[in-house]
């Protein structure tokens, strides 16, 4: 008689759970399957923990009067929906976002959250997948780093869950050094992902505060209108040009109607950071940076001169950034790590190179997105080594293609959501390149997809750029 009410209660408690209303705020609910045919659609999504919660509702309002219809949901509820789903976090989160596609219809997802600590051992407001493409440059031995295109990438080429994780052995994305690739991930992003990795409520704040006085404040043609680029010879032995100048000014050439403003080493434009604060103070609606780059900063040489570094602007100098309302959007994967956002003070995953420990609270880009009364309105760039072709005329899949074909989406073609040019740019990338999969050369089609998978948006991907004024 007991075996048969544990029974009982088990097969309850499971129904229970599996047709459970989760509440939001008290009131709302979320992805109740009998009730979500009532047929509510949202343009955006977004995550966040509890704590942020309530730190974004004016940006859902804003959203909302702006016809970007947006939801804002909670981790903790996440956890709690995908309750039978996924083997860990991020893929908890995965999957509430492939629910979230297929019955919200939405087209853009902002994660919220960066890490919570300075300390060795990493905790995360946000989770954040790892893939573990492993390739050498130099003597440093990389076999992880940061992607978001995990999240966008909901499914694989048969319409099933993309899991990035075709052994089933809980690492994600494995190509090992010198062999084939273990897992073929789709690559190709279902929605446009973006990230705020803010660390604490402060970084919320501004975070909001920056969207909404960007979307709702006139981006005057005064300003807006020039597109700033930094650029040098970067790598002084592959090319027998400047090539950092080469890209940008290829970059320029995609968007007609901007006016250029060019900083570059082969001129005596660009002599040092002051240069770039300068412009960038005097206001642009873009900036590309094309050159060397760490968490900690972005840099060129001089032409033929591997030797002298020049421009170097660092993360101590982006305090001195005052442009308020004249944000631009930073372009920069070139920049190997300037959007590596898992750095802390005592520990950064990009250790010892070149002998140095790169020990900082927080990365480039992320320093940019989150900079009060200035900075940029987001930044995407590279969370790793990034690789640029040995020739740009050359079908080696570099990251400088993105770049140059990011400001194609928005001059030529005319798109204006950043997260839209994000997904869009990637997509032609994929399709321009093709991969094969079982490469075991170092430099071969593995760089192509890591290019890929590191080129990271920071910042809210249902931005219109230009604002809505």
């Amino acid at each position: 008689m007991k075996r048969k009410t544990i029974k009982i209660l088990i097969v309850l408690l499971i129904l229970i759970i599996s047709s459970s209303i989760i509440p939001i705020e008290g009131k709302k609910t979320i992805l109740n399957q009998n009730k979500i045919k009532e047929k509510t659609q949202y343009t955006l999504l977004i995550i966040a923990p509890k704590q942020f919660y309530k730190y974004l509702t004016p940006l859902v309002e804003h959203k909302n009067n702006h016809n970007m219809k947006t939801k804002l949901v909670t981790l903790e509820n996440v956890y709690k929906q995908t309750f039978w789903e996924g083997r860990d976090k991020p893929e908890k989160i995965k999957y509430f976002i492939k629910k979230a596609l297929e019955e919200w219809n939405i087209k853009y997802v902002l994660l919220v959250g960066g890490r919570k600590n300075q300390g060795y051992q990493e905790t995360w407001w946000m989770p954040v997948r790892y893939t573990h493409l492993e390739r050498k440059y130099g003597n440093y031995n990389e076999n992880k780093f940061l992607t978001d295109l995990y999240f966008a990438d909901i499914y694989d080429k048969n319409g099933n869950f993309s899991s990035w994780d075709d052994n089933n052995n809980g690492v994600f994305g494995e190509w090992p050094l010198d062999q084939p690739a273990l897992d073929i991930p789709d690559l190709y992003p279902d929605v446009s992902v973006g990230r705020l990795p803010c660390r604490n409520i402060y970084d919320v704040i501004i975070g909001v505060r920056k969207i909404i006085n960007y979307e709702t404040s006139e981006c005057s043609d005064s300003w807006f209108k020039k597109m700033l680029v930094i650029g040098g010879d970067t790598y002084t032995k592959k090319t027998e040009y400047n090539d950092g100048e080469v890209y940008t000014q290829m970059g320029l050439d995609r968007m007609p109607s901007f006016k250029p403003v060019k900083l570059y080493a082969s001129d005596g434009t660009l002599k040092s950071w002051l240069n770039v604060v300068k412009e960038i103070n005097n206001g642009c609606g873009f900036v590309f940076f094309s050159g060397h780059g760490g968490p900690h900063l972005w840099s060129t040489f001089l032409p033929n001169d591997s030797k002298t570094s020049v421009g170097t602007f660092r993360l101590i100098h982006i305090p001195f950034l005052f442009n308020i309302n004249k944000l631009p959007v930073c372009v920069s994967a070139s920049g190997c790590f300037n959007n590596m956002f898992n750095v802390s003070i005592t520990k950064s995953e990009w250790v010892y190179y070149q002998g140095i420990k790169y020990n900082i609270p927080r990365c480039w880009g992320e320093a940019l997105t989150l900079k009060p009364f200035g900075g940029c309105i987001a930044v995407i760039a590279s969370t790793a080594f990034s690789y640029e072709s040995s020739d740009i005329n050359s079908e080696m899949g570099g990251c400088e293609w993105l770049d140059i074909h990011f400001f194609e989406e928005y001059g030529l073609k005319d798109i204006d959501i950043i997260g839209d040019i994000w997904s869009n740019t990637v997509t032609s990338f994929l399709q321009n390149f093709s991969i094969n999969w079982c490469d075991n050369s170092s430099d071969g089609d593995a760089l192509i997809v890591k290019n890929c998978e590191q080129w990271l948006l920071l910042g809210d991907p249902s931005l219109k750029i230009g604002g809505y004024n």
